[in-house]
């Protein structure tokens, strides 16, 4: 990977951790904001109660994407962040610039996700 590319990625990489971050303090302040308010009727405890594991989930996926990030930063840090994590081969190009914090080839996450259904 051309050092250029190498940058433009990492730039990419830190948007991302920036996004994901934000992302998760909002999602934690709303959290906050919810709870703060007091409910009326089992119709609106239900609706809360809906929206609050929504904001659960999606503040476990923001995290998830977060560790991905930090994780790909690292390994750009390391000098492996273009080895697959699995079998080692180069994981190529077109991938890394389509899901930068991606830590598989194709063949392996295949094999992964395969392996967990």
């Amino acid at each position: 990977m051309r050092a250029t590319e190498k940058k433009k990625i990492r730039q990419q990489l830190e948007l991302k951790r920036r996004e994901a971050n934000e992302a998760y303090r909002r999602s934690q302040t709303v959290n906050r904001e919810a709870t703060a308010e007091p409910l009326q009727d089992l119709a609106d405890q239900a609706s809360e109660g809906y929206r609050k594991e929504f904001l659960y989930s999606l503040s476990d996926g923001e995290r998830a994407t977060l560790l991905q990030v930090e994780e790909a930063l690292r390994r750009m840090d390391e000098g492996t962040y273009e080895k697959c994590r699995s079998c080692g081969q180069k994981i190529p190009l077109a991938r890394l610039k389509a899901i930068p914090w991606a830590s598989l080839c194709i063949e392996c996450q295949e094999q992964q996700e395969a392996d967990d259904s």
